[in-house]
Parts: C-alpha cells; structure tokens; sequence
C-alpha cells in the first residue's frame, strides 16, 4: 500500500500543496481533511487609513485586506514569499519579504524601523504578537484580526483512514495545527497505522510529541518549498525502490 498524505490545512492551502506534492511526485493517496476553517473579517476604513506600514502573516491576511479595498500607496511587510506575491497580486508596490516565519519578519521590522504606526494584520491566533514586539523596541504599532481561524473536527472519511492501517504522513505548519491534529487523531487510529510527522519547524514539531510517531521530520526552512522538499524524503525513505523525484 502507498503511503497517504493527510493534509489538515484550510481546504485551500491543503489542496495548493496537494497539487505541489503531485508535481514532485507523490504518487500515494492525498486526503485533505480541514482541521480549520478561515473566517475573513476585512478591517475598517477607519484601522487602515490610521497606519503608515502594513505587516502580514499570511496569505489570510492579504485577502482580508484586499476585501477591505485599501489603498495600495504603503509598504507592506511580509512573512514569506507566498504572502508577498499575494501582496504584489493584490496591487502594492512596496512590498517587503522576510524569511518564512514570524522571528525573521520581527528581525526584518526592527533592523528596518518602518514608518510609524504599523499595523499588524494577523489571524485570531498567532504564534507571536509583533506589535507587542515592535510596541517593546519603541516603534508605534498596533495589531487587528482580519481573519478568524474556527477550529473543526476530522470527517468521517479522515477518522476512517486513520483507522485503516498503512503509513499516513501528517504535515503541520504550526504549533496549533499540531496541537489540534493531536487532538483530532486521538482515539481513532489503528495499531496497524504508521504514523509520520513532517513539521514546518521546531516549535510545530515540539507541540506534537505526544503521538508515538513511526517517524519525525522538519523542514529545512519554514517555508512550502521546504516542506515539499522534505515530504520528498520521506517518500523516498517509504518508497525506497520507486526513487520519487523531489529536489531542494
């Protein structure tokens, strides 16, 4: 039987990496199971017009901020690559890019020290307040949820391939996502179930220890690219004969 790959991301992200797995070569079964659903909650005029630099942590960001109809005159700064061609998409011309997650996004804002006041744009959990952050170094900032991340139960269909046996591989891009997908999987999973977690990061991978893992994998970097990378790794470890055609 060919692994499983069993994706707990937004429906959308979940099948956007769905189809960058099939790309590389994945060539297993793909369940995409939400354990979250995105909420947008646009910010008023009154929010934007008050900032001078923008910040987003995600591509959920951006969308909330396009539905708003800003305009598109100031910087904005981004987590990741993905989040700036949502950006640079959407119409702003000042768009700035860190690393991938949020410490190299606080690094980029303070050796920067952006126009004043800044304004976060952020989900209902975050795995770091930046404007507490930027608030903290002296700098104006303030932060407002554009989008609400409602958590969900696994389907039917997710609770019965757990149980069917086989290797299922778990990725998580965040210490939540973890939490919540360990506490989805409990009760429900078959001794003949070979469980192996494919974290973004460190802080993903720590939040998920308590699930006796067939194997343990993080990404190199905290970004998709890496992540898919990575999941070529695994396949190969689990498809050794097949030699599937992943690359960094």
């Amino acid at each position: 039987m060919l692994p499983c790959l069993f994706l707990t991301r937004p429906e959308a992200d979940s099948l956007r990496f769905a189809q960058a797995a099939r790309a590389a070569g994945w060539r297993g079964e793909v369940l995409v199971a939400p354990l979250l659903r995105i909420v947008p909650a646009p910010p008023s005029e009154e929010v934007l017009s008050a900032a001078q630099t923008l910040v987003a942590t995600s591509q959920h960001a951006i969308a909330a901020l396009v539905a708003a109809k800003p305009l598109r005159d100031r910087p904005i700064w981004c987590v990741g690559p993905r989040t700036a061609q949502a950006a640079q998409a959407a119409g702003f011309g000042k768009v700035h890019v860190a690393a991938g997650d949020a410490q190299s996004l606080r690094a980029a804002l303070l050796a920067a020290l952006p126009e004043e006041p800044v304004l976060h744009l952020r989900g209902d959990h975050a795995a770091m307040d930046i404007a507490a952050e930027l608030r903290a170094a002296g700098l104006q900032a303030e932060a407002c949820v554009v989008y609400e991340q409602v958590a969900q139960p696994l389907t039917d269909a997710a609770r019965a391939r757990l149980g069917k046996g086989g290797d299922v591989v778990l990725p998580v891009f965040s210490p939540r996502s973890a939490r919540l997908l360990v506490a989805a999987m409990e009760g429900c999973t078959a001794p003949s179930t070979r469980l192996h977690l494919l974290a973004i990061s460190s802080a993903a991978q720590a939040a998920a220890q308590v699930v006796p893992w067939a194997s343990q994998h993080c990404a190199a970097r905290p970004d998709g690219p890496a992540m898919i990378a990575a999941l070529g790794r695994v396949q190969a470890a689990l498809e050794p004969a097949e030699k599937p055609r992943y690359g960094d």
